[in-house]
C-alpha cells in the first residue's frame, strides 16, 4: 500500500537543548529578582541599563525550553502509542480473511500529522483492504474548498467513511460486515440469509443454489 513518508524522527540532543534553554531562561529571571551582587563575576553593563530587555530574554528561553521539551514528551507518547497498536491490529482477525472493498481514497496534504497517523492505520489493515490511493488536496483548488479543514478523508467504494481521524473500533466493522472480495467472485446466486453472496435476479426467490453453495 503506497503512503506518505512516515514522521522523521526528531534530532538527537534536541533535549539537552530544551533543557539548557529553559535552566538559561529561568537562572536568569531569577538573578533579576535576587540581584547579582553575591556573583564572582560582573554582570554586562546592559544588565544594569536595560532590565527589562533581560527579563524578556528570560521569558523567551524558557518558553522556548519548555515548547522543546513538550514537542519530545509528545512525539515519544505518540511512538509509544504507535508501538502498542499494531501488536493490538495483527492480533485482530476477521472470521473471514481476505481484502474488501473495491477502492480506498485518502485525501490528504503535506506537514499533516493526523494524515500520517491515517495512512499508518491503514496499512496496519492492509490484508483487507485495497491498495490506497493519496490525493493531495492542494492538486486542486474544489479539493481545498471542500476537504480543506478535515484532511484525512477516507473515502471506501466513493463513500466519505472517516473526516480527520480513523476510528479503529468503526473500521474493523466495516470489515467484519463487508464480504471478502474473493468470495463474491464465487457467487452461487444463494438466498439464503447470511450467505453474503449476490444472488442473480432471477434466483431472488430460490431458497437454495446446490450443492456449490459455500453456506450450504
Amino acid at each position: 500500500m503506497s503512503t506518505t513518508a512516515r514522521k522523521e524522527e526528531l534530532p538527537q540532543g534536541l533535549s539537552v537543548l530544551g533543557n539548557t534553554l529553559l535552566f538559561l531562561g529561568l537562572g536568569i529571571f531569577a538573578l533579576s529578582l535576587t540581584g547579582t551582587s553575591w556573583l564572582p563575576f560582573t554582570m554586562p553593563r546592559s544588565w544594569f541599563q536595560n532590565p527589562t530587555v533581560w527579563k524578556l530574554l528570560a521569558l523567551c528561553l524558557s518558553f522556548g525550553g519548555i515548547a522543546i521539551l513538550k514537542q519530545i514528551s509528545s512525539s515519544e507518547m505518540k511512538e509509544g502509542e504507535r508501538k502498542y497498536q499494531p501488536q493490538q491490529t495483527r492480533d485482530w482477525i476477521p472470521e473471514v480473511p481476505g481484502q474488501r472493498f473495491e477502492t480506498l481514497t485518502v485525501y490528504t496534504k503535506e506537514n499533516c500529522p493526523l494524515c500520517e497517523e491515517a495512512t499508518e492505520i491503514l496499512e496496519d489493515y492492509a490484508a483487507y483492504l485495497p491498495q490506497a490511493e493519496l490525493i493531495d488536496i492542494y492538486s486542486d483548488p474544489a479539493l481545498v474548498e471542500k476537504f480543506g479543514t478535515c484532511v484525512p478523508v477516507v473515502l471506501i467504494d466513493g463513500k466519505i467513511r472517516f473526516r480527520g481521524r480513523i476510528n479503529e473500533v468503526l473500521l474493523r466493522r466495516l470489515i467484519v460486515a463487508s464480504p471478502a472480495r474473493e468470495l463474491l467472485k464465487k457467487s452461487c446466486g444463494c438466498n439464503k440469509q447470511g450467505c453474503g453472496c449476490k444472488p442473480e435476479p432471477t434466483q431472488l426467490k430460490s431458497s437454495g443454489c446446490g450443492s456449490n453453495c459455500r453456506c450450504a
